[in-house]
């Protein structure tokens, strides 16, 4: 959430061309008329692009409203107030601007109806409540309302203005302006001169994948101008204070060992708690296994190319073809041999 001392538009960045889309939309939807929804995953800005929908609109001088979809956090609520009641109580409050509803899907039944009644009240000219409705949610919202939690009526008065904010991840070009923004304001906010950041910071961010979205890249900015006293934060600052994700690599890019070391550590965490004390033979026949399948493919079945392709005498690979062929003749596999096989 953005504070309310900050100004909105300083921090809607749209180098990106997922931004460039959201910052369209929200010209186009700015005139207060229609409610909006706002889609995106927790993190993302979605209170932010509300806000500066409001102040791109003819009701930028009247009141900006964002409430929790309980309104327990409306102004002048009382303690006995039901859900109607308070849904009409933040309608008032934001009279001549803005309401935001934060979280649309865990809107109550009588909470929705409310909205929806105050919202067709307005599209016909008959105006109790002269408020232009925003609401956010994630991307379950249609899910919510396929499973009844969420009205289709109601859902169906924002479904043609939606505004779907990206996650960082997905607009890492507006990353360097953001980073910079929040360190100049977290700087100023403690009284010190803003450092600089270098280039190699940028690129560690960037290698980042930020689940927790903009909001995480906020909390970091702050982090490092605590941390970091000098006037220039390094690429080693970022290291200290990032999570330390798993790197994902694609598979065709693994070195053959690394790929087995990479199987073989998945293996050893499914086996632990099972009785197995013959890892390296059942390993060994794992991968024999596939390794004399694809071979004799490869020939065709002739199994004298096949053992002069692996190097083995044919007889020794007649044999081995046949204990492999008895190995799941003989039993049903055991829970070891689930674990081995990733069935556990």
């Amino acid at each position: 959430m953005l504070r309310q001392n900050l100004k909105a538009n300083d921090f809607l960045v749209a180098e990106s061309t997922a931004m460039r889309a959201v910052v369209a939309y929200v010209t186009e939807y700015a005139d207060g008329g229609a409610p909006v929804l706002i889609t995106g995953e927790h993190g993302t800005g979605r209170e932010l692009v509300a806000r500066v929908l409001h102040n791109r609109g003819p009701r930028t001088g009247n009141k900006f409203v964002a409430v929790r979809p309980t309104f327990e956090d409306v102004p002048g609520r009382e303690p006995g107030d039901g859900a109607c009641e308070r849904a009409r109580r933040a309608l008032r409050s934001a009279s001549g601007g803005t309401l935001l509803v934060k979280d649309v899907s865990d809107l109550s039944a009588p909470s929705q109806r409310t909205l929806r009644r105050a919202i067709r009240e307005r599209q016909a000219d008959h105006v109790e409540f002269d408020v232009h409705v925003v609401a956010t949610a994630d991307h379950d919202l249609e899910r919510a309302v396929d499973a009844s939690i969420v009205s289709r009526d109601f859902y169906e008065l924002f479904q043609p203005r939606q505004i779907e904010v990206p996650p960082l991840r997905d607009r890492l070009d507006d990353l360097p302006i953001l980073f910079e923004r929040w360190i100049k304001h977290y700087s100023a906010e403690i009284g010190r001169t803003k450092p600089t950041v270098a280039s190699r910071a940028i690129i560690r961010l960037g290698e980042y994948p930020w689940p927790g979205n903009v909001a995480e890249l906020k909390s970091i900015a702050r982090r490092l101008v605590v941390r970091v006293p000098r006037n220039r934060i390094e690429a080693g600052d970022v290291d200290e204070i990032l999570p330390v994700v798993a790197a994902r690599v694609p598979l065709e890019d693994l070195a053959f060992e690394d790929m087995v070391k990479s199987k073989l550590a998945g293996l050893l965490a499914r086996i632990d708690g099972y009785p197995v004390h013959d890892l390296y033979d059942k390993v060994l026949a794992r991968v024999e296994r596939p390794l004399f399948d694809l071979v004799l493919a490869h020939t065709g079945g002739n199994q004298l190319k096949a053992a002069e392709l692996l190097g083995l005498n044919r007889n020794t690979l007649r044999k081995k073809l046949a204990q492999l062929g008895g190995v799941t003749k003989k039993k049903r596999p055991g829970r070891e041999d689930r674990a081995l096989d990733g069935d556990a």
